[in-house]
């Protein structure tokens, strides 16, 4: 059997370029809108970048380093010196001038076992 056969058969209407220029007139107008608004955002970057200028980087002074006593050791028992330089550079950094560390404890786990009851008594039992 012949494809052109069965879609002569069909009653329906030739269509045309015509037929499609609603739809080829809505792309261009989502086309054209989603440029003008891409121009938008351009121009809206643009006009911050000149009224609201961009902070200079604050230039942190250096830090003098502190002398500790021989007596007391410079880390706390099982606490790597690294990890130790690593808290008191941001100590420094968020108060903006050198700190003295005096002691490092390790944090309560009381917040963690009430967050693990409390998602283990949510629970319904059956």
């Amino acid at each position: 059997m012949n494809v052109f056969s069965i879609l002569a058969a069909t009653d329906k209407p030739a269509t045309s370029i015509m037929d499609a220029l609603p739809h080829l007139a809505g792309m261009l107008m989502v086309m054209v809108t989603l440029t003008i608004l891409w121009g938008v955002c351009v121009i809206t970057a643009k006009l911050v970048k000149i009224f609201i200028p961009e902070p200079q980087a604050a230039v942190a002074p250096v830090a003098k380093p502190v002398a500790t006593p021989a007596a007391t050791p410079a880390t706390p028992e099982g606490i790597a010196p690294e990890i130790v330089a690593v808290i008191a550079a941001a100590v420094a950094n968020v108060t903006g001038q050198p700190c003295r560390i005096i002691s490092i404890k390790p944090m309560s786990t009381s917040w963690e076992r009430a967050g693990r009851h409390s998602v283990l008594t949510s629970h319904r039992i059956r």
